[in-house]
């Protein structure tokens, strides 16, 4: 640091020199002004980003090349050394706008509230000197009179403008200032302006004497001066001030849902001989301790703006982190390798896609409306390269597709039945979409104006049948099976496939492939449940039940959420997805269209995705009893609502810390909301999750047990 600035110090003087030999009468820069600025400070250990002295005062280095006149004292605070021709002084943040404005001739800012600063104004028109003992003469006299006219009149027209946008705010908004308040303001300003009309009356006669119109004209700089000082000062009170008591409120509501929660989960625990203990010796699980590690690393990694910026890289160099434990413990057991590997294959690729999409994130709103997804954002200029990008999604698809069509004829009926059939017919409209907006395919033009708005629309409404199908048939038609898993699964696939059809023509030609890859890191989940624990003999009624599983989907949703193109920002919103299948803005299907692709991955599909932990039983424990299957949901749809409840608590509680950070409205604000949308309709959809999959359940488990856990 001490060489950049020794280095930067060169460059000044060398400027410095320049300006001082052209500086002369006559010269090039006979009327120059220097202005070498910061634009924050920074803390000894290098933060510069917070709320402290150290961090939010910057300097500002200004310096003329003229003689020196004097400037009054009672507008000179600064502390200076004459034999150095150096003065030390400050000035607010809040005037520099306003004094540069004044200096370049230019209009002032019509939302600055700051006032032109007298050392600095005095300073570029040359009226001050550093000498205070000096005597004064009468063209010295005649220059200060001549500078207090001009600041004067600098002053009423910052005053003027100030008044003009104080008017404007307190008419245009809602909270705005109390009438008090603005009495006073008022008040203020007519007492200036008044005296501002006999001020200018006594110095247009050029025989008046200076004893006279001196004073005058401090008396009106002071009266201009305690207008704007009243009005920053008031501003200050109002905008930068924020109301503790309600922020600790609400923190403190927030607490006390995460203990009830937790408590809710304890008591679900005792009650039906849960247990989050190993197993072998009776302590508490690795799977628990890492999980609660991971969620205590994510909540703090919240108070960094750094990491908020790379929240997807951090939350997949956790899912990692998992998936190298269970590798771990797969080794130690030789069981598993495969999918072992497969699922840390998967973070990779993962981490790959989510440098894409912050590649995307540095780009400009033009890139993200010129391309609908990331895989057409990346300038590809081999031929071979390009073919690939068009073919990759829709081999995508046909793969979910195959996997669809082998779930109908293995465990498939009824209405479930129909509801894939049907996402398979959405997957091939999708794939024809893709082809008609290809530019690689010469399509005949009637098909480019089908595909554009006609197949989206056909995908929505058949989605929109799937859903009704599958909430209104099962009110009037039990199903005949006491098979709990296999009509879960059943269940899973079909909400889940009539979801991801829809999702998928909105996330762009890499939501086939996002999907693609969250079904098989679910799969490897899903096998590697449980592969920390060991096999219970001879305990009845006990279900060791580990939250570590949860804890992956929970970070992958994170990492689909990037993945996906989108980020924690307003403008990591995909608005080009609000127009899919429509040209005209139509309010409410527009706000639908892009909260669903913006949370689709993310929440929708993962929430309603949960069951598959229950779906399919571990592999390390084959014994479980059929009526411990609801229990088992309950538990990790409460775990998984806990877990993204801790996020969100804990966003809210760096949003508070932060609140004077340089970047509160920039991220953290953004953060805040995202995280808080994202915990309601979590919320919401664990409820419509539960009323989905525990429809039913009475008639194979029994009605008491069921109310039970109710």
């Amino acid at each position: 640091m001490i060489e950049k600035l020794e280095q930067y110090n060169a460059v000044l003087e060398k400027v410095i020199k320049e300006l001082q030999n052209q500086s002369g009468p006559g010269k090039l820069h006979e009327n120059s002004l220097l202005l070498v600025m910061g634009d924050h400070g920074q803390t000894l250990n290098g933060d510069h980003g917070g709320g402290s002295p150290e961090e939010v005062e910057t300097s500002i280095f200004a310096m003329s090349f003229k003689d020196l006149p004097s400037l009054p004292s009672e507008f000179d605070s600064s502390s200076c050394e004459p034999s150095k021709n150096i003065c030390i002084s400050s000035i607010p943040q809040l005037d520099f706008a306003v004094t540069v404005s004044s200096l370049l001739g230019v209009p002032f800012p019509f939302g600055s509230i700051g006032r032109v600063n007298p050392e600095l104004y005095a300073l570029a028109v040359c009226t001050w000197n550093l000498d205070d003992d000096k005597t004064w003469n009468n063209q010295d006299q005649t220059k200060l009179e001549e500078w207090l006219q001009n600041y004067a009149n600098v002053l009423c027209i910052n005053s003027w403008q100030v008044k003009r946008y104080i008017d404007v705010y307190s008419a245009s908004s809602v909270i705005g200032f109390s009438s008090e308040d603005l009495f006073r303001i008022s008040d203020l300003y007519s007492k200036a302006d008044e005296n501002w009309s006999y001020t200018k009356n006594l110095s247009s006669y050029k025989n008046g004497s200076s004893n006279t119109s001196l004073p005058v004209l401090k008396r009106q700089i002071v009266a201009y001066s305690n207008f704007l000082s009243y009005v920053a000062e008031l501003a200050r009170s109002k905008w930068t001030e924020f109301n503790l008591k309600m922020m600790g409120t609400g923190i403190g509501i927030m607490l006390l849902s995460l203990y009830c929660h937790t408590l809710a989960i304890k008591k679900l625990n005792k009650s039906y001989g849960v247990s989050l203990l190993s197993s072998r010796d009776s302590g508490i699980s690795f799977g628990l301790m890492l999980t609660f590690f991971m969620v205590l690393i994510r909540a703090g990694s919240l108070l960094s703006n750094s990491y908020i910026l790379k929240e997807g890289k951090a939350a997949n160099f956790l899912l990692a982190t998992t998936g190298i434990m269970t590798l771990r413990y797969s080794f130690m057991k030789n069981k598993m390798l495969i999918e072992a590997a497969i699922f840390l294959l998967l973070t990779f690729i993962f981490r790959i896609a989510i440098e894409v999409g912050l590649y995307k994130q540095a780009a400009t709103s033009q890139f993200m409306s010129s391309s609908s997804s990331w895989m057409l954002g990346i300038s590809i200029s081999q031929s071979l390269w390009t073919y690939m990008a068009e073919i990759m999604p829709i081999l995508a698809l046909i793969v979910l597709g195959y996997f669809l069509y082998k779930s109908i004829y293995s465990c498939c009926w009824g209405i479930p039945k129909y509801v894939i059939m049907g996402t398979i017919l959405c997957y091939f409209l999708v794939a024809l979409h893709w082809i008609s907006e290809s530019n690689i395919l010469d399509l005949a033009h009637f098909l480019k104006g089908f595909g554009k708005n006609c197949i989206p629309r056909t995908v929505y409404a058949i989605t929109l049948v799937q859903l009704s199908l599958l909430a209104i048939v099962p009110m009037f038609c039990k199903e005949e099976t006491s098979n709990c898993r296999g009509s879960l699964f059943v269940k899973m696939m079909s909400i889940l496939s009539a979801c991801s059809s829809t999702i998928i023509i909105l996330q762009g030609k890499q939501g086939a492939l996002v999907a693609l890859g969250s079904l098989l890191a679910g799969y490897c989940m899903m096998r590697l449940q449980g592969v920390e624990q060991h096999t219970v003999s001879g305990t009845a009624g006990i279900s060791i039940l580990d939250p570590l599983p949860v804890l992956q989907w929970s970070l992958l949703a994170v990492c689909l959420l990037f993945a996906s193109g989108h980020w924690c920002a307003f403008d990591g919103l995909r608005y080009g997805a609000a127009f899919v299948g429509f040209d005209e803005f139509i309010l409410i299907p527009q706000a639908i269209l892009l909260t669903i692709d913006t949370f689709g991955f993310s929440n929708i599909l993962s929430v309603f995705g949960l069951p598959l932990f229950v779906a399919f039983p571990s592999s390390f424990n084959q014994t479980e009893h059929k009526s411990l299957f609801p229990i088992k949901l309950f538990w990790i749809f409460m775990v998984y609502g806990l877990i993204t409840a801790i996020t969100a608590a804990a966003t809210i509680l760096c949003v508070t810390i932060q609140r004077r950070h340089l970047m509160v409205w920039g991220l953290f604000a953004p953060k805040f909301v995202f995280d808080v949308v994202g915990l309601i309709l979590t919320d919401l959809l664990i409820f419509v999750a539960s009323i989905y999959y525990f429809n039913g359940l009475e008639d194979r488990i029994g009605n008491a047990e069921l109310r039970r856990l109710w």
